[in-house]
């Protein structure tokens, strides 16, 4: 609950609630405490978090990213966008795309009181957003290529499977494996890897 929103905690000497408005951010009012350098920094704290709290809510924690992923997320984030706004514009008829109302003006004075509606002819605003983000879409994407994410994870796949085909290459070394069981690890090992893929 906001501090400033109830009165204040604090007790008269007679015991009943004091009744006056806390200070901002505070609990309790100024001759309950209010101006103790104690109850100015709780109240700062107060007030910074619920500045925090309310950034976090609109704009999200910063947190550390590797740039190539930041671009791909936000591949990933456009191509939703893109899709959510499709079936938007998918649901507008033929004559919504290009005609709508575009205000709406409620009189409440006058010789004709009431609601005045203006019609135009001009691109939907789904449309609109649809479009703009198809062009964001786009432009990010040729960012991601031309850094070079999918080469990076193709050698990034590569490197993994060089680093497992070693692991196991070592593992069936210390097994002291029969010729029998040796012939069979071509074919064997590759099944059992193609299984986890």
């Amino acid at each position: 609950m906001d501090p400033d929103k109830s009165k204040c905690a604090g007790r008269r000497s007679n015991g009943e609630p004091c009744g006056k408005w806390p200070m901002h951010g505070q609990r309790v009012c100024n001759t309950h405490g209010g101006s103790s350098p104690q109850a100015k920094a709780a109240a700062e704290r107060r007030l910074q978090t619920a500045q925090a709290e309310q950034a976090v809510a609109t704009y999200g924690l910063p947190r550390e990213i590797d740039p190539r992923e930041a671009l791909l997320e936000e591949v990933y984030r456009a191509a939703g966008a893109v899709d959510w706004l499709r079936a938007q514009v998918e649901r507008l008829t033929a004559e919504q795309v290009i005609w709508g109302k575009a205000e709406e003006v409620e009189k409440q004075a006058g010789e004709f009181p009431g609601v005045d509606t203006t019609h135009k002819a001009a691109v939907h605003v789904w449309v609109e957003l649809y479009n703009r983000e198809r062009k964001h879409l786009v432009d990010v994407a040729k960012v991601a290529i031309a850094a070079g994410i999918e080469e990076r994870r193709v050698r990034l796949a590569e490197q993994q499977g060089a680093l497992l085909a070693g692991v196991i290459k070592n593992i069936l070394g210390d097994l002291d494996l029969s010729p029998e069981q040796q012939a069979m690890i071509g074919t064997v090992v590759p099944r059992h890897l193609r299984a986890v893929a």
